[in-house]
Parts: structure tokens; sequence; C-alpha cells
């Protein structure tokens, strides 16, 4: 490629001092959420929740809220204007919001654990896992009288509900450390994000945690109430280390139409995403497996990787169409790779190596070279606009997530061949981090996540 006459990029350092400024800013109404008393379910007489005679709640439910079979999800019926969304099962080998197509709204949350106490942590992790439950089954809260703080923050009311939502529990590599007695149960894989060629603005206070929440729901107020409640229920044994909604604008279905939506540089996203529906893809991609050298308290979960990637739009706004296709590797607006007509079409590097149709730098042709051998993520995400910063520039771009039963062979091998691509000209990633998600809680009664890591 020739080359081109390029505006001066925003002023890193002022960006990152504005970023710092927002995040504290962030987490002082972190704090004040975290204050809120934790009543939103049910305890024992030592102050534990009771996961029994929550659990039983659950199975046996009220006659306002009934309980569906469990080979059928339940259906909410929706408010004037409001589709119907269908509730996610909490129970099983998996989470289960790991396989969920993508959502209009959602966010991702990383807190470290403030209590050094065992006992305590596990109980916050049952408590956690009472409310996740309750908030993915749609069913209200025990209210309290109305004399003692209410149980919830009441932007969700029975109308609205919280069909749709799900909550996806992971842990970092940190809460492996001596703090737990839980460091010879770390995942083999599991680090600290490491810095990449491209991470110069990524910052620390953005990044990594003890403890994630994956949110998806179908609007951003269902997601923000759910986080109200993880904040609400961990007893000030929880702090927000850093949060980072996005959002969705998905496509309606069309003849030929694979990716779900489109990121905010204009290009479609998930075309050649992993199939949630293939059992054998997802075992042999996503979630770990006997014999995988992993801890055996680690099989069925899956590691994830997250990563917010400002877009620098002023800067990309300036590149010719056909510069910004040669990046991609892919037409804007079918989506078909360069030289094909539909965007369910193989590119022709897939099947003649030396074919030069796609450029060899393309982020196509990079992050998914589709040779024997490579690995796959499945990948999920969110465009995310985080008002402006101080060069009066949008803070804007991707929440990446994805998920892959190996991180070598995954995210990382995928970052390592993105390495000095075209595209990092105009993006900048700023945080983030590795976790692994915790394998589904079962169904039995005394079900929470987080059982397997301590052995009970």
């Amino acid at each position: 490629m020739g080359a081109m006459s390029m505006p001066d990029k925003p002023n890193d350092e002022a960006a990152a001092v504005d970023g710092s400024r927002r995040a504290f800013l962030a987490g002082a109404g972190a704090a004040a959420v975290a204050g809120l008393t934790a009543t939103a379910c049910s305890t024992t007489a030592t102050g534990k929740p009771d996961l029994a005679s929550t659990n039983a709640s659950a199975a046996g439910a009220t006659a306002s809220a009934p309980q569906p079979a469990a080979s059928q999800p339940s259906v909410t019926q929706p408010a004037v204007g409001q589709t119907a969304a269908s509730t996610v099962a909490f129970g099983g080998t998996h989470q289960a919001g790991v396989l969920l197509d993508p959502a209009p709204a959602g966010l991702v949350a990383a807190f470290d654990v403030v209590t050094t106490d065992r006992a305590e942590l596990v109980d916050t992790l049952q408590r956690l896992s009472v409310e996740v439950e309750r908030l993915m089954a749609n069913r209200p809260p025990e209210q309290a009288d109305e004399f003692l703080p209410p149980v919830d923050s009441g932007i969700i009311d029975a109308d609205t509900g919280t069909a749709g939502v799900a909550i996806t529990m992971a842990v970092g590599a940190s809460l492996f450390d001596d703090r737990f007695g839980l460091a010879d149960r770390r995942p083999r894989e599991l680090i600290a994000m490491p810095r990449f060629f491209n991470d110069g603005l990524v910052r620390s206070e953005l990044s990594d945690g003890d403890l994630s929440l994956t949110i998806s729901a179908p609007n951003q107020q269902a997601a923000v109430f759910a986080l109200h409640q993880a904040v609400r229920v961990s007893g000030r044994r929880l702090r927000l280390r850093w949060v980072q909604e996005g959002y969705n604008q998905l496509l309606p279905d069309r003849p030929g139409q694979i990716a779900p939506a489109r990121n905010l540089m204009g290009f479609r996203d998930g075309t050649s995403n992993l199939d949630t529906g293939g059992v054998e893809q997802m075992q042999q991609h996503v979630w770990v497996q006997v014999g995988d050298d992993e801890p055996d308290w680690a099989v069925g979960g899956s590691y994830q990787a997250s990563r917010v990637i400002r877009m620098l739009l002023e800067f990309w706004a300036t590149a010719a169409l056909v510069r910004q296709e040669q990046i991609f590797g892919r037409h804007r607006d079918t989506g078909a790779p360069l030289g094909q007509l539909s965007e369910a079409d193989e590119p022709a590097f897939a099947t003649d190596p030396d074919d030069v149709t796609i450029p060899q730098r393309a982020h196509t042709r990079l992050a998914n070279p589709r040779t024997p051998g490579t690995g796959q993520i499945l990948r999920r995400g969110f465009s995310y606009l985080n008002g402006a910063d101080a060069n009066g520039e949008l803070d804007q771009g991707l929440l990446f997530v994805c998920y892959q039963r190996s991180l070598a062979s995954g995210f990382l091998d995928v970052q390592s061949r993105l390495n000095g691509e075209p595209l990092e000209d105009y993006i900048k990633p700023v945080g983030g981090g590795l976790f692994f998600v915790l394998p589904g809680p079962g169904d039995g009664v005394d079900r929470w996540l987080g059982r397997t890591l301590f052995d009970l």
C-alpha cells in the first residue's frame, strides 16, 4: 500500500489523564453502591445464605411467579412496546451465558476481593450465586419491611423484569495468590493480561481483577440493575475495579447474513464465529475437558479474554474506503471477503495461501488464517461510548470478549498474529483482563458457582 498523509493522532497523555479522572468518578459511585444493605437473599442464623431454602423456593415457585419445567424456558409477557424474552437457565455443567447469542446490551465488571478470609469468600460466592439465579429466572425478590431499606433499586419492576438477563462469573489469576489457599488450584494458563505490541495506553486500574461478571441483557437498564444487585449482595467484600458498559445494534435477519452486528468502524462483526449449537465444536474449542492438564475442578469451565479497545474513529474516517476494506480484508457493505460476493463465501486464501486478493496483513487473514491446527475462539462483544476525551474526541470502541478452551491456542495466539497489523494505527487497547469462567453449578439443590473450586 502506498503512503498516505495522516492527521495527528490523539494526545495519549491527555487521554490517559482524562481516563483516570473518569475511573476515579466511577470508583466513587461504585463505593456508594457498595454501601447498600445486603438483604436480597435468605440467610440462616449464622448469617450465611440458606441455599437449600432459596433453591427450594426456586423449584417450587410462588403462584405469582410459576417456575417452568426443566426442559422448557419460561417466557415473560412483554409490556407495551417490548418484545418477549426467555429466561436463562442457571444450573448445568456449563454457565449458559457463554453460549447465548449477542445481546442488545451488556457490560463487563471486574472486582477486587476485599476480604482475606476464605470462609467469607465462599459465602460471597454463594450469595452471588443465589442472586444470579434469581435474576436469570426473572423471579422477584422477597420484599423487606417498608421501614427497612428496599431490597433493590426499583429501576426494574414487575412490568419490565429481568427475563433475558444472563450473568457469567469468572475468576482472575490474582485470586490464586496466598490469601485463600488456592495457589495450587490456579488454571494452568491463567495469567494477568500481558502487554502486547500496541498496548501503550493500557492502564492497570482498568485491567485484571480477582473476579469478573459479564452481563448481557435485552436493554441497558436491566444490565445495570443486575450489576447493582451483585454489588448489593456482596456485603462490602467486593470492590469494583473497573466496569465497561456496551451495546449492540443487532442486524435484522436476512438471507445469507451471518454476522449479528456491525462494529463502530462500519464492518460486520462475527462472520466466521463458532457455531454455539455444535456440541462437538464447543467441546473442541470452548470447554475445558478431562485430560487437558488442568485442575480437576476446572473441567466444564472456559478461559475468557476481555479487552476494552478504543477506536480512533475520527482518524479512521480519513482513510479511503478501499484502504479500510484492505485493512479488514472484507467489503464493508456486504461483509464478503475481498473478491467475493457473499458474506458466507470463503476467502480465496482458504484454498490458495498464495492468493493476493486479500492482503497478507489484512485483519481477516491474520485473525483466522484457516490453516490446519489453528485454534478458534468464540467471540462476543459490544460497542461502547464513554463520552469525549480532553481533546474533544469521542472515547468509543469495542468491548471485546471471547471464550476458549486454551488461551495459548486461542486469544494469545490470535493476538500474536495481529501484532503489527495495519489496523493498529486506528485502535488503542486501554484495559481488560484474562479470566477463567467457573464451571456450571450443576443441577443439585445445593448449587452455587465456585463449589468445585473449593471442593464443597
